[in-house]
């Protein structure tokens, strides 16, 4: 008999194996495999203070996770890795950037960068909105994601 349990502190195999399995029911669907991808801010003795977790299919990159440590925020760290992995997308092909973010965290940053809102859950924690934005990562300026948006 199968059982049902809530894991509040998975193995990084179990998080594996739950990722893999969605990934080849896309690969069915889609007929392709997303490929996930990083990158990195280090410092001079190779430690990680920012980084960005992403995922990759033929038209667009996700951006699921982009952090830069506190100390350097501010200083156009979060931008360049931003920027670079916009650039991994471009050199794949994709045509857009798809991120995430709360209403307390960096909708300004992504704004300030070229994105656009593409939707908004209200209140999804506390009152805090979660916030859906995109950017089209073959326009030559803003003016055109811009346009995007009052479309």
């Amino acid at each position: 008999m199968y059982k049902i349990i809530t894991d509040h502190h998975p193995s990084q195999d179990d998080i594996k194996t739950v990722r893999t399995g969605i990934i080849d029911f896309n690969d069915l669907a889609l007929g392709y495999k997303s490929n996930t991808f990083s990158v990195f801010l280090k410092d001079p003795n190779d430690t990680i203070q920012g980084g960005i977790l992403a995922w990759m299919d033929t038209e667009s990159i996700y951006i699921e996770i982009l952090w830069v440590d506190a100390k350097l925020r501010g200083q156009g760290y979060g931008s360049k890795i931003l920027r670079t992995a916009e650039d991994e997308g471009r050199k794949n092909g994709c045509i857009y950037c798809t991120l995430d973010t709360f209403g307390f965290q960096a909708e300004e940053f992504y704004l300030k960068n070229g994105y656009y809102q593409i939707g908004e859950i209200k209140n999804y924690i506390r009152d805090y909105s979660r916030i859906f934005l995109r950017k089209n990562l073959h326009s030559e300026n803003e003016s055109v994601n811009k346009t995007i948006q009052k479309a």
